[in-house]
């Protein structure tokens, strides 16, 4: 049992008090489990440490089913773990089932406005702002709060990126759990990043034109050419200079071309035109 006074056993005698009084004062996560059930056992210090971290602003009661089988039957719960958020004296969500932690942050965030959260908004506007150091900073107050909140660090490695410190931002992202790091958003962002390394700061878009009319097989060139017009939105331009890249070495910066052209296509999604064009080509050249 936890000493911390916002995460407590409640029994259906102290429910009224502990739970729906309290709402009105504080949202209320109850957790329905039982000693027999695995995941419940998996999400509990799961709900425990999510709690803790909103400080006191989020409390977490705990109900025994087998001891309060009665409370289990009146909330209607038909399967373990289920946990509940009360807010001003009545159930306004639930879930079933062991989420992964990103998803119950998610499922709380709808309702509660937690510190990370306010943190995240700020650093959005001082960003948009073009206050970049400040935002960094403050998704690093977020990230000591919340460690293991993949948001915060989806959040400081894009903004990290704007600094010009890609492989600081890619490490970043490589160091996601794999139920993230598959998520749509963070493979457009991972392929953004990936981009902005190749486009550099070196010779303009005439000057990298010039190198390839003068050397067809200047391929340093290509790929930082396709890389500046695919983060200038031309991805046609982007598109056919991976693919010749790809035509021409394979060995290229370990297979540069077609690594070029799936990140465009991430970028564009599956249904755009010019993915189902440039994917059928890259198709007829692998086979």
């Amino acid at each position: 049992m936890s000493d911390l006074p916002y995460i407590f056993d409640v029994t259906a005698a102290e429910f009224q008090t502990r739970v729906i009084d309290a709402s009105f004062e504080t949202p209320v996560l109850v957790d329905f489990w039982a000693e027999w059930c695995g995941p419940c056992r998996t999400l509990k210090p799961m709900l425990e440490q999510i709690t803790e971290s909103y400080g006191g602003k989020l409390q977490l009661a705990k109900v025994n089913t087998d001891v309060e089988a009665q409370l289990a039957g009146h909330f209607g719960i038909r399967s373990l773990p289920t946990v509940m958020l009360v807010i001003n004296g009545a159930p306004v969500d639930q879930f079933m089932g062991a989420l992964p932690e990103s998803q119950v942050r998610e499922f709380l965030e709808k309702h509660i406005v937690s510190e990370v959260r306010a943190l995240r908004n700020q650093a959005r506007e001082q960003a948009d702002a073009g206050a970049i150091e400040e935002a960094i900073d403050l998704l690093k107050q977020a990230n000591a709060i919340e460690p293991n909140n993949a948001d915060v660090l989806i959040d400081l490695a894009e903004i990290i990126s704007k600094t010009g410190d890609h492989d600081q931002a890619m490490q970043i992202i490589d160091a996601l759990p794999i139920d993230v790091a598959t998520r749509k958003d963070v493979k457009e962002l991972k392929a953004r990043i990936h981009l902005a390394q190749h486009a550099g700061d070196g010779p303009s878009v005439e000057d990298l034109k010039a190198r390839i009319e003068a050397d067809d097989n200047d391929l340093d060139a290509r790929e930082q050419l396709a890389s500046r017009c695919a983060m200038m939105q031309d991805y046609e331009c982007a598109l056919a200079q991976f693919f010749a890249i790809m035509q021409r070495d394979r060995q290229f910066k370990d297979d540069a071309g077609r690594r070029g052209l799936l990140d465009i296509f991430e970028l564009l999604g599956s249904d755009h035109a010019l993915t189902k064009i440039w994917r059928r080509k890259m198709f007829g050249l692998l086979h």
